[in-house]
């Protein structure tokens, strides 16, 4: 069970959640048609600045001894890979500012950089799931977008995202990585900022 929960955590990782989303609006939006001919440039970016340059940089701090384990299980060792995160997420941000992509696209980044912002706050007193803000983030953000901007409601789609909220909340509580209201907590910092932030883009 334990290796099953490894996986899931792994496949599933906060700076994966990003990109995630990003697959998703291709996917089921109309974002997908408009914008089909730049698919790499704009999904190059969202990998780049939210997995691979945070990943590497954290592999770092790492190796030198800053952070004990990748996993980021010791609470006051994620100051510094919560802060390389959230500024690398906000260049991410002017990059894509830079394209002129549309505001609720935009409000989906500021989302990721506002629960980084209070995640990291939260860390100095708490522990809070990253895995649960993260998928929370990337469920949040694909129902205002359903909601607001396509005006549709694709429940299959929910019903699979939810099913994976699930599987990442009970491997995390299974590897004993968090409490069950670190989890919760977690979902809902992530659901409610991508939420309220994509909203707020849709409609101005």
């Amino acid at each position: 069970m334990k290796s099953i929960s490894h996986v899931i955590s792994t496949v599933f990782q906060p700076l994966l959640m990003p990109t995630y989303g990003i697959m998703l609006l291709f996917v089921y939006t109309y974002f997908g048609v408009i914008y089909s001919h730049q698919f790499w440039q704009i999904v190059s970016p969202v990998i780049l600045f939210s997995f691979a340059i945070p990943a590497i940089l954290i592999f770092l701090l790492f190796r030198m001894g800053i952070i004990s384990d990748l996993s980021l299980k010791v609470r006051r060792e994620r100051f510094y890979p919560y802060l390389i995160t959230l500024l690398s997420y906000s260049a991410m941000i002017v990059f894509y500012y830079r394209m002129h992509m549309p505001r609720w696209f935009m409000m989906i980044m500021a989302a990721s950089v506002a629960i980084m912002v209070i995640a990291i706050f939260i860390t100095l007193l708490w522990k809070i799931s990253a895995h649960m803000f993260g998928i929370g983030g990337l469920i949040g953000g694909a129902m205002a977008v359903s909601f607001y901007v396509e005006r549709s409601n694709p429940y299959y789609m929910f019903m699979g995202l939810f099913i994976i909220a699930g599987l990442v909340g009970t491997s995390r509580l299974i590897l004993k990585r968090h409490t069950l209201s670190q989890v919760i907590a977690g979902f809902l910092l992530g659901f409610l900022v991508s939420f309220m932030f994509v909203w707020v883009g849709a409609r101005t």
